[in-house]
């Protein structure tokens, strides 16, 4: 899912969304937040304009407004529009009223302030989160200036970001104030990653997260996306491991795991001399340092017979990954195992490794060829 984040500088109009603003303010009939159509359509939502003559002039969403001032969660049913006398697409509906037991939630919120919008739902949007900041309380204006320092001003009120790169301004909240939910925690994400793949230490870490609670199908999300994580690093491996057989280092090279999705190892490669090398790619768009998982099976196999590598595949993204090699694991490998005594009629299917326990060579970087390559 991409990712579809936005930062707003509200401007007076915006704030009549909120019906004690447009009481006080005097700030025009608005009662909307505007939607730049600039980011809004043509970074987030390009095919949007199409679609409106089948979804009609009002594209119903479910409304999660958190803040200001880290006050918590308040949802209702709000709409998009854009209609011909419009300039932009706009947020509105009925007017934001203050939710039961908390009057004058809004009040504290002033032209200027920033809202975080993250919208979700495809080929329409379906929910939007909006984060209010406000510059007024003590909790928000810290992250507030940061996050307003990063849009252009001028015409300029809206700009798309990236989750990471909210996280310079979460470092400026408490963990449980609402911007940490939006950030990028790759504290989170990694043990998100760790517990979909059945990992003990992740699941533990997630358990004492009581600020970011994990859905199933959030769990179920993380879990396909290390799938496709680890189809991707395999790919890029290969583009590695296919120029290196092209310069002479290798004699063979066979990408085993694609023709056997079994197989203990993902390539199988000789080197000039003929020697054996069992190559295994371990793949993650975060940080080295993650955890990583073998399974069993692939232990067994590289605590025996010829030589088993460690392709570490990280910081995956559109332009490429970073890698590091761990050669000939065998003698860890047989550590492990050595140390696996389940009793009888219990069997390990699979172990977390911190990579911290193997030796690894200097860091390459791999770029994404234009074109794929077979198998050779």
């Amino acid at each position: 899912m991409p990712e579809r984040l936005v930062l707003k500088r509200l401007t007076a109009s915006d704030l009549t969304f909120f019906e004690s603003l447009f009481r006080k303010l005097n700030a025009g009939n608005q009662k909307a937040i505007n939607l730049n159509a600039d980011v809004f359509i043509d970074e987030l939502y390009p095919a949007l304009p199409g679609l409106v003559s089948t979804a009609g002039d009002v594209i119903p969403i479910t409304l999660t407004v958190m803040g200001p001032g880290a006050a918590p969660p308040h949802v209702v049913s709000r709409a998009v529009t854009k209609r011909e006398a419009y300039k932009n697409w706009r947020l509105n509906g009925e007017f934001i009223r203050d939710p039961e037991g908390e009057p004058n939630r809004f009040d504290i919120l002033s032209a200027g302030d920033t809202a975080v919008m993250e919208f979700s739902g495809d080929p329409t949007p379906q929910k939007l989160t909006l984060l209010l900041l406000a510059r007024g309380s003590a909790s928000d204006s810290a992250a507030q200036a940061i996050l307003d320092g990063m849009i252009p001003g001028g015409r300029r009120t809206m700009i798309a970001v990236t989750r990471a790169q909210l996280d310079g301004a979460a470092s400026a909240v408490t963990a449980n104030h609402p911007l940490s939910l939006l950030a990028r925690d790759s504290k989170f994400e990694a043990a998100l990653e760790d517990a979909a793949q059945g990992g003990v230490s992740g699941t533990t870490a997630l358990q004492a997260k009581a600020a970011k609670p994990v859905s199933a199908a959030a769990l179920a999300s993380a879990k396909a996306s290390a799938e496709k994580n680890g189809r991707d690093g395999e790919a890029l491996a290969w583009t590695v491991l296919s120029k290196q057989k092209e310069q002479g280092l290798w004699a063979s090279a066979d990408w085993c795991s694609k023709t056997n999705a079994v197989s203990s190892c993902d390539f199988l490669a000789k080197d000039a001399t003929g020697t054996e090398v069992r190559i295994d790619a371990k793949s993650t768009n975060g940080e080295f340092h993650r955890v990583l998982h073998m399974s069993y099976a692939e232990l067994a196999a590289a605590a025996e017979g010829s030589r088993y590598d460690l392709w570490r595949v990280y910081d995956l993204d559109k332009d490429g990954a970073r890698m590091r090699i761990s050669e000939n694991i065998g003698s860890t490998a047989k550590g492990i195992l050595a140390g696996l005594t389940p009793p009888k009629g219990v069997s390990v299917d699979s172990v977390s490794i911190d990579p911290g326990i193997l030796k690894w060579g200097a860091e390459l970087v791999i770029e994404r060829p234009d074109e794929p390559l077979d198998t050779v």
